[in-house]
């Protein structure tokens, strides 16, 4: 009785050994997969936004192409002209888009 106690006990040992064998293989395995795989988690993260958004993919890419002479740079600067000269519109626009939706959600909760 005693033999076979000793003999599973060195057989369980051998096992554990062998599994942390396998685990180390594994892990430098994986270490070779860790850059394609995020490069494929990247690529489905812009598929799931681009399906999730389309209108706004739409709109950048119609913003891209109508923009394309001046670039990004003539882009950029054209904006900062517009909202350096006229920081007023730009809030008061704010002010009233924030007003109409203010009076929207209170009309829905009178409605209820």
């Amino acid at each position: 009785m005693k033999n076979q106690l000793l003999e599973l006990a060195l057989r369980k040992d051998r096992l554990k050994l062998q599994i942390q064998i396998q685990r180390l293989e594994v892990a430098e395995v994986a270490l070779d997969f860790h850059k394609p795989l995020k490069l494929a988690d990247a690529g489905m993260k812009a598929v799931n936004m681009i399906r999730q958004h389309p209108a706004l993919v739409a709109g950048g890419m119609t913003a891209l192409l109508a923009f394309r002479r001046s670039g990004v740079i003539g882009l950029a600067q054209h904006g900062l002209r517009m909202a350096l000269l006229y920081p007023s519109a730009i809030f008061l626009g704010w002010k009233y888009v924030s007003s109409l939706t203010r009076r929207l959600t209170d009309k829905n909760k009178d409605d209820l």
